[in-house]
């Protein structure tokens, strides 16, 4: 019996490295190299007041760790979306989807009361169709209106070029928070941070097909890293129903192991002058 427990806890303790041995191998190939990790978020962005530009219901997703931090470090932190998300696919479906957009922007702001946003505005723009719905100066000016009343130290959007995933709506919603910033930094006469937003380039070149390819060749160096409580990831796909599966149907990985191996959030930072 004594020999058998012992073979019990040989095998368990081998069974425990490889498992670890793998985590770091996963690790590894998701991590971006030689990043500063920072600790503060309000030290990283030189801000106590940060306003987050997206485009969907669940791109907050990206940023849950920057927006816990930030709150928990006393900020105030808003975030602008431009639609209701009404156009997207249901993962797993759960409403008619003539329903969708009030559902996710449901989801939306249960996700933000969660993370302890202090305001979220929706501005109601056509899913998949942000680029049409308004011309870009007519944008930009739309996303100023509301930094001009939010008054952000630092504004956190999309890559331009790269947005995320080269979705339209992505790219066009960080064109226009890049230049109402520009715009906003001139009337406030003070610089802004302006932070992007990143995936993964390692990660995403492995295991993100061509498409992703291309967005890490476009995406910039990151400033900073965070490492990510992932908890807040997985609860995010919890709390945003309609696309819960989203990463097993699209990735084939699941979130809690996405999260398992991409552990940190990536930020290229700019420093917007009047």
């Amino acid at each position: 019996m004594r020999r058998l427990l012992i073979g019990f806890a040989v095998a368990g303790l081998i069974g425990l490295v490889l498992v670890q041995a793998a985590l770091w191998y996963g690790r590894s190939i998701f991590a971006e190299p030689d990043v500063e990790l920072a600790h503060s978020v309000t030290e990283a962005l030189n801000a106590q007041r940060i306003v987050l530009v997206f485009a969907h219901p669940d791109d907050e997703i990206t940023a849950t760790e920057l927006i816990s931090r930030a709150v928990a470090e006393g900020a105030f932190v808003a975030t602008v979306t431009a639609t209701r998300g009404e156009a997207g696919t249901q993962f797993p479906p759960i409403v008619a989807q003539e329903h969708l957009g009030v559902v996710r922007e449901g989801e939306l702001r249960r996700h933000g009361f969660a993370l302890g946003l202090d305001e979220q505005v929706v501005l109601g723009l056509p899913d998949g169709g942000v680029p049409e719905a308004m011309s870009e100066a007519q944008l930009t000016a739309r996303v100023l209106e509301e930094l001009v009343r939010l008054q952000p130290d630092a504004v956190v959007t999309f890559h331009p070029p790269s947005g995320v995933s080269l979705h339209e709506d992505h790219m066009a919603m960080g064109r226009a928070a890049l230049a109402a910033t520009q715009r906003y930094a001139r009337q406030r006469g003070e610089a802004v941070t302006l932070a992007y937003t990143l995936v993964s380039r390692p990660g995403t070149r492995r295991f993100g097909g061509e498409r992703y390819a291309r967005v890490a060749d476009l995406q910039p160096d990151p400033t900073f890293a965070l490492d990510i409580d992932a908890s807040l990831k997985t609860r995010a796909w919890r709390i945003h129903a309609s696309q819960a599966d989203y990463l097993r149907e699209t990735t084939g990985v699941p979130d809690w192991l996405l999260y398992q191996l991409w552990t940190q959030e990536y930020y290229a930072v700019r420093i917007i002058e009047p």
